[in-house]
């Protein structure tokens, strides 16, 4: 439907021979629709600037549109506007109190703003009307260890696993919970399984090397900061990590190499840790 043709098809409108004797009410709330819809095109194409537009229209219009304010949110989460995008995810809840996906966003983004009691709340909430919500699950597990519910967090993501067991960024954030408590090995064995369903996601390959550091399997490590330094070569903290891991297994040349390259990425936001980086990568070149 054009924008230039909704009056025309809202209201006013012919059809057959007789007007369009819509109430008030019902045209403003076919018209709020009818932007609604029109804003869910524009978010398909991409173009979330004229989406929101569209979708505050229609809120504007029929402002007890629960679904309306529930999209407007995760317009707004897209654009990074967390706040405005929480308080949308919170009216849609008012309205439809008993709408999963609203308290699976709004818990989203309580994460995102660091309010972890406050996410896990809302997320235990999306469970609860949608006990298959796999995504809130392993969110819930985030927000648990960033309470230093470690346990409790590893618990949730381990039984949701159980039922889930390819959904990669539910493995990765159960190998983060394990890392976070030295559990290394069984960290590895999760970090590896998303790394084998999404083999070109640089985060999953970047913590399954931090953990095999942490195990101090060195030369495994190696392998793995090195495909994140090819994918990410700013990446300040893999480069130092790496040479780390070179330096532990007298691989001195290239320790010497990778800590210099550290230096160079952090000259100008850490100048003392570049020069830290730098005198360690010319006292390994000493006899």
């Amino acid at each position: 439907m054009q924008i230039q043709t909704l009056a025309r098809t809202l209201c006013g409108l012919l059809v057959a021979g007789y007007i369009c004797a819509l109430a008030p009410e019902q045209a403003r709330a076919d018209e709020a629709e009818a932007h609604y819809r029109i804003g869910l095109d524009f978010r398909k194409k991409g173009d979330l600037s004229h989406a929101i537009t569209e979708v505050r229209t229609a809120i504007s219009l029929r402002p007890d549109h629960a679904a309306a304010h529930m999209t407007l949110g995760s317009l707004l989460l897209d654009e990074n506007l967390v706040p405005a995008a929480l308080a949308s995810f919170e009216r849609s809840i008012e309205l439809s109190p008993k709408h999963a996906q609203a308290y699976a966003l709004a818990g989203v983004a309580l994460l995102r703003l660091k309010r972890y009691e406050e996410a896990t709340t809302r997320l235990q909430k999306a469970i609860e009307l949608d006990p298959h919500d796999t995504q809130s699950k392993s969110n819930l597990g985030v927000a648990l260890r960033q309470q230093g519910k470690g346990a409790e967090a590893i618990r949730v993501m381990e039984e949701e696993v159980v039922k889930q067991p390819h959904d990669a960024e539910l493995l990765n954030n159960l190998g983060v919970a394990l890392r976070k408590e030295r559990r290394y090995e069984e960290a590895i064995v999760y970090f590896q399984r998303a790394v084998e369903e999404k083999p070109g996601q640089p985060a999953f390959v970047r913590n399954l090397a931090i953990a095999l550091r942490g195990a101090e399997r060195y030369q495994d490590a190696i392998v793995q900061y090195s495909v994140v330094v090819k994918a990410a070569p700013d990446d300040a903290g893999a480069h130092y990590d790496l040479a780390n891991c070179y330096e532990k297994m007298g691989q001195i040349d290239a320790a010497a190499a990778t800590y210099a390259r550290y230096a160079q990425l952090v000259r100008l936001k850490d100048p003392k840790g570049a020069e830290r980086a730098e005198q360690r990568a010319q006292a390994l070149k000493e006899p």
